[in-house]
């Protein structure tokens, strides 16, 4: 401790043990005659003050996120902007900056900065791949290259980059197997079943943490093994996935209408969860796969019984 500051301290304390002891119209301690809120009051209330702090980035952040769930794009790049201010290259304004640009529709801004951020975080991605690590997002220091990647990723995929689309995701799920990675190896297999790549999806599907995963991966299971020209297992992951959540034909053929806003809300074997399925992987369902799936489901269905006829009258 510097003595400057030990010096400061003194003084902070002798004026709150004032503050403390002293009435606003009493004399003043100084021995002057005068009341105290006419002759040191004001001066030891300064004194007493605590030190201001410095500038704290993570605050400006955290308000940019608020922002951000409220969609104010605009609002929130300035807070992460302001954060960067603080201090230049921090991974997570720029993530911030980027997913504000996305919500806003800049999609070539916000590639810009996501971009960067997974050029950032080069080192960090290597060690943790040399770490073997399966649980990047849930370590602060790497949420915003997972976040960055993801996003880039699904932008990729949005604009039919497709190659370029599956390098950002396997980036995710690479140092990722909870709620993040999977949903990148979902995306990632809808990207290949655009590519005409099914025997890749199902082998990233099936790498997939099946509690992470859910019944989701076996639907997307179910079609890539049916577009890989394997009807028998397609039919195997189908069973399964309806077995969990008996609403995934109707999404997908369109029988239940209605957007999810929430999909993180949705719960698993709802029908909100088959909703979200086929809103964000119903794309790659073509013609002949939804007949695939009307004759599986319909093999599914348990037989009626006949009608009840009326006993014969007795003779």
């Amino acid at each position: 401790m510097s003595e400057s500051t030990s010096a400061d301290e003194t003084a902070r304390d002798g004026a709150r043990s004032r503050l403390a002891a002293t009435g606003r119209n009493e004399p003043c301690p100084c021995g002057s005659g005068k009341k105290y809120k006419k002759c040191h009051l004001l001066e030891d209330e300064a004194a007493a003050a605590p030190p201001p702090s410095a500038p704290d980035p993570q605050e400006r952040i955290d308000n940019g996120w608020r922002l951000f769930e409220q969609r104010r794009p605009g609002a929130a790049e300035k807070e992460f902007r302001a954060a960067l201010v603080m201090k230049p290259e921090l991974p997570e304004a720029l993530v911030g900056i980027g997913m504000a640009r996305l919500q806003a529709g800049d999609n070539d801004g916000a590639r810009k900065e996501l971009d960067q951020v997974v050029r950032l975080s080069e080192g960090l991605a290597g060690e943790l791949a040399k770490e073997g690590v399966k649980d990047a997002f849930s370590r602060k220091e790497a949420q915003a290259y997972i976040r960055a990647s993801h996003a880039l990723g699904c932008l990729a995929y949005d604009q039919e980059k497709y190659d370029e689309a599956l390098a950002s995701l396997a980036r995710v799920y690479a140092v990722d197997e909870g709620t993040v990675g999977t949903e990148a190896r979902l995306i990632a297999a809808k990207t290949l079943m655009k590519l005409a790549r099914p025997a890749e999806a199902v082998t990233v599907l099936e790498a997939a943490e099946p509690d992470a995963a859910g019944s989701r991966a076996q639907v997307g299971l179910a079609l890539a093994h049916f577009a890989a020209g394997d009807r028998a297992r397609a039919d195997e992951a189908l069973s399964k996935a309806v077995a969990a959540n008996p609403y995934y034909g109707k999404a997908l053929l369109g029988h239940i209408r209605k957007r999810v806003d929430n999909p993180v809300g949705a719960a698993p074997g709802s029908r909100e969860e088959a909703l979200v399925y086929a809103q964000t992987y119903g794309d790659v369902w073509d013609d002949a796969a939804k007949k695939f799936l009307e004759e599986s489901l319909s093999r599914e269905e348990p037989p009626r019984p006949p009608p009840e006829t009326a006993a014969a009258p007795a003779e």
